[in-house]
């Protein structure tokens, strides 16, 4: 059955587009609804990070970390954004997945996370490399001052690739003011976990909810501005095979945030993953549609 495109016109007119307020109410309810308005604030903060530390720096490098750090640099390079005499500010930079590779084309990096097992990865992955010129500081985004800190206007190009520390407007806006010349900003619009959504049906008994399609909500809310951002999509689908005890280990963390921690949860995750572990082997099946986001800033 279709809908009568007149009562979309008037439920949706296109004023929207332009309406900064209204898309910041939207940018919220986005949220609310979603995978992330699910959360338990107090399991999912710098701590849950941390737990995970190691696990995700291992599983957002190889390759595929490569070919998304390859098309960063390309739309930084093509924006005019790097160069040896600038620097860069990584907003949730986590274990340095972006960090390292840009303080080889930059003059300075500072690299900013909750999460102080995730800087001292950075650290020591710096250290072997040989790169000196990343500035790390343990923060929230949220708890950052930019005029106390000197950090208003002072950096070429302020980066938030993947960073949940970008949420509403007064954090957008705060990255916009950290930057002299232009922001980046990655998420995923869409992610499917077969594994986490099969356990999240188990516990709650209906579909896992959609990640919130926050880079949409912002290049709306930057054109509402008068920003000129340009947004790049790609696809990609994942088959990864681990041990019966590693993908224990990792689904665990994953529904940490949602879930009480206790013997009866254990016990729902590790039957889950035991059936779904022929040989000992557990196989996770996932993709993603990502979308990378760049664009001036005018000073």
């Amino acid at each position: 059955m279709k809908t009568d495109p007149s009562l979309l016109y008037d439920a949706v007119p296109p004023s929207i587009w332009h309406d900064a307020g209204l898309l910041e109410q939207l940018w919220q309810a986005e949220r609310s609804r979603s995978l992330f308005g699910r959360q338990n604030p107090e399991r999912a903060g710098a701590g849950w990070w941390s737990v995970r530390a190691s696990s995700f720096a291992r599983r957002t490098g190889g390759s595929r970390g490569r070919r998304r750090q390859e098309k960063l640099m390309a739309m930084l390079e093509k924006a005019g954004l790097l160069g040896g005499r600038h620097e860069a500010l990584d907003i949730g930079c986590g274990p340095g997945n972006v960090a390292l590779p840009l303080a080889r084309r930059m003059k300075r990096v500072v690299a900013l996370d909750p999460s102080e097992d995730m800087l001292a990865i950075l650290e020591r992955r710096a250290a072997r490399a040989g790169i000196k010129n990343i500035e790390t500081v343990h923060m929230r985004w949220e708890d950052v001052d930019l005029d106390r800190l000197g950090w208003r206007g002072r950096f070429r190009v302020a980066i938030a690739s993947m960073s949940p520390g970008i949420r509403d407007v007064a954090t957008l806006q705060k990255m916009q003011a950290a930057s002299c010349r232009g922001c980046y900003l990655s998420g995923f619009t869409r992610r499917f976990d077969r594994a986490q959504d099969e356990l999240w049906r188990l516990f709650f008994h209906e579909p896992m909810p959609d990640l919130p399609a926050d880079v949409f909500c912002i290049f709306h809310l930057l054109h509402a501005w008068g920003c000129c951002p340009s947004l790049e999509l790609s696809s990609e689908k994942t088959r990864q095979r681990c041990s019966m005890q590693a993908a224990l280990e990792e689904m665990n963390l994953l529904m940490m945030p949602y879930v009480e921690q206790s013997e009866k949860t254990r016990s729902i995750i590790e039957n889950y993953v035991r059936s779904a572990s022929p040989q000992g082997v557990f196989t996770r099946e996932r993709s993603f549609v990502e979308a990378r986001m760049i664009w001036p800033v005018r000073r």
